[in-house]
């Protein structure tokens, strides 16, 4: 499975999105994206991650992770996705963007026997408006964010802070709670009728409007001043509208990572 997710992380560590075997990627999108955008920036890099799979038979995978963080005036890239800052100043930024990898992609036939008849989950290509704030309150910056795409929606909640251990090393732990529309979770958890007949171990299960919550910790090591070296680690819990489908084997989720970064 692939994908990074939208999380609001203020560092130098920006978005990814590309794994194949599990919503894991979904993890590191929740790490990656960056905050308020101060200015130019130009950062490219490559990483690589390890995630579980929640889907039934489904192995983790290592996968390659681009580190795309691109500030150029108004427009953003991170990982995968591109958007438009309309709106910013001191504290408080907002912005539109497109998530071209967005979901919990699947090919059906990496489940296991019994399971393995299901149709394909895809990616979708959502589109977005993200709120970012800085509180004011002992550091902590926030986010929220609504995305909508062909199967449905989902909306996040996001709060992070920045620990700077020393010139070199800075820390960033955050923590979020994302809502996923019922069509979005019958798609990608929902098991049809047709599905049902062709699979053994399956019965129908009609998918509803649900959420998970993820905590997410990441380092950023500066070696030189156009060199960053990152590791992330990521925990996402489902709630039992995901957990219980048939085709889902845990309602947890686990990521780690590392990579590196040059900036222009």
């Amino acid at each position: 499975m692939k994908k990074i997710l939208m999380g609001l992380l203020a560092l130098t560590v920006s978005t990814t999105m590309l794994a194949e075997g599990g919503s894991g990627a979904e993890l590191v999108d929740s790490i990656y994206k960056g905050s308020i955008n101060s200015g130019n920036k130009f950062g490219l890099g490559v990483g690589m991650g390890v995630s579980d799979s929640i889907y039934k038979g489904a192995d983790g995978r290592l996968y390659p992770i681009p580190l795309l963080d691109i500030n150029y005036y108004d427009l953003y890239v991170k990982g995968a996705t591109v958007g438009y800052q309309f709106y910013k100043n001191d504290a408080f930024a907002a912005s539109l963007f497109v998530d071209p990898l967005a979901g919990f992609a699947v090919d059906g036939a990496d489940l296991a026997k019994g399971y393995d008849n299901i149709d394909d989950r895809r990616f979708q290509t959502m589109f977005g408006i993200r709120l970012d704030a800085d509180t004011g309150f002992y550091g902590v910056k926030t986010g929220l964010s609504a995305q909508i795409g062909k199967h449905g929606g989902e909306g996040r909640v996001a709060a992070f802070k920045a620990y700077r251990v020393d010139d070199k090393l800075t820390l960033v732990p955050s923590i979020h709670i994302k809502g996923y529309s019922g069509d979005y979770t019958d798609y990608y958890f929902g098991v049809s009728s047709d599905e049902a007949r062709r699979n053994s171990n399956l019965n129908t299960y009609k998918a509803d409007t649900s959420y998970s919550i993820g905590f997410n910790l990441t380092a950023d090591y500066r070696l030189t001043d156009n060199v960053a070296l990152m590791a992330f680690l990521g925990v996402e819990k489902f709630s039992s509208e995901i957990s219980d489908s048939p085709i889902v084997d845990d309602g947890v989720l686990y990521l780690v990572g590392v990579g590196a970064k040059y900036y222009f």
